[in-house]
């Protein structure tokens, strides 16, 4: 599964050059290739199967009312979720109340794989911008650097070329960093708003799902209890979820008055949606973490040149310490991004010299002042 989803991201972006980090590439490769082999998967069910069976009193099945129920929706009764099968209810939300008051609609059924594939555009759009804004600079900076076995004058020259930009434009590489942060923001108030978009979808009950399931079941009447049907009461899974609901389909009897039928739906795809979208709830709330605690590292790196210091020398050992601190003490933060970036894109070696003559440059411009 982990490997089609991988697969699946790679369809929105392929690329060899590393203009972001392992947190931001979550966004818009696994998640968004996670939503997209979600859509696949419901789409073709829906197209292929039948997404909503409905029965009639006479026991068969029409095209009419499974056309109607589709369009105006089924709904369930919430307390029939607590009632025995088959003593009370035939089926788990469904019973003889006819309080219109007490029916639940479930209005998103027919929209979900819309919903999935919207969620996997939004999850996109940070990155969209983020290479925009970039333009393609880190790849024209460390073109082919990565490769030690380039004819040597070609290398010396690229060589050359990117130690004299870095040289000349050191310290003028804040624009590039707040844009780049900016874009992380972007990547945790989309992870958090996908909350609240998905909570207004299915009727402000996603937000407490995952805490609602876990608590089901990890309970102590769950753990222990035998019976099947009597394991699914008040599971909060089928009761946004449901198996079966039901639809009122009018239409003209016999004497021309109108004739309300009660009307029972299978809903297949909810079999699907229940764990499409549990799944999305815990994975939404990791990479919520994983997103503040990148945001937090990054703005300990903003304030302090000493954590900036030490990320380098940790990620490229090679580099001598007193080129490192020399151009961390001379740069700002916007410098010490792009001289990260350019490390990850590059041969080590050829990083470990280019660091070196940077520093001395700048060293000897410093003295010049």
């Amino acid at each position: 599964m982990i490997n089609i989803v991988q697969s699946a991201g790679t369809l929105v972006t392929a690329q060899e050059t590393r203009i972001d980090y392992v947190t931001f590439r979550l966004h818009y490769t696994f998640t968004v290739g996670m939503l997209l082999v979600f859509f696949i998967i419901l789409t073709t069910t829906q197209l292929v199967g039948e997404p909503l069976i409905c029965e009639g009193r006479e026991r068969s099945v029409s095209n009419a009312i499974n056309s109607y129920c589709w369009s105006h929706s089924t709904f369930v009764i919430p307390n029939a979720f607590y009632k025995d099968v088959p003593e009370e209810v035939p089926h788990l939300g469904i019973d003889s109340t006819q309080d219109p008051r007490e029916f639940y609609y479930l209005t998103y059924y027919q929209w979900v794989y819309f919903m999935l594939l919207f969620q996997a555009i939004l999850f996109y759009i940070p990155r969209w911008l983020w290479k925009i804004w970039e333009g393609g600079k880190m790849k024209t900076l460390t073109k082919d650097l990565h490769n030690v076995l380039m004819p040597e004058e070609e290398l010396n020259e690229k060589f050359t070329a990117l130690r004299t930009y870095l040289v000349k434009s050191w310290t003028a590489h804040n624009a590039y960093a707040a844009k780049y942060y900016f874009c992380e923001i972007l990547t945790l108030v989309n992870v958090v708003g996908q909350f609240f978009l998905l909570d207004v979808f299915l009727n402000g009950k996603f937000i407490g799902l995952g805490g609602k399931v876990a608590s089901f079941y990890t309970s102590h009447e769950y753990i222990h209890r035998v019976n099947i049907t009597e394991n699914m009461k008040g599971n909060p899974l089928l009761m946004l979820f449901p198996r079966m609901s039901k639809c009122l389909f009018r239409g003209y009897g016999k004497s021309a008055s109108v004739e309300v039928e009660d009307v029972l739906c299978i809903m297949s795809l909810n079999v699907f949606n229940e764990k499409i979208f549990i799944i999305l709830w815990f994975w939404y709330v990791l990479l919520a973490i994983f997103t503040c605690v990148s945001l937090i590292m990054n703005f300990f790196l903003i304030i302090s040149s000493s954590i900036r210091l030490y990320a380098l020398q940790t990620r490229f050992y090679l580099v001598n310490d007193k080129d490192f601190k020399l151009l961390v003490h001379k740069g700002s933060f916007g410098d010490w991004l792009l001289m990260d970036m350019i490390g990850r894109n590059m041969d080590s070696f050829i990083f470990k010299d280019l660091i070196s003559e940077v520093a001395r440059e700048i060293c000897t411009y410093y003295k010049h002042l």
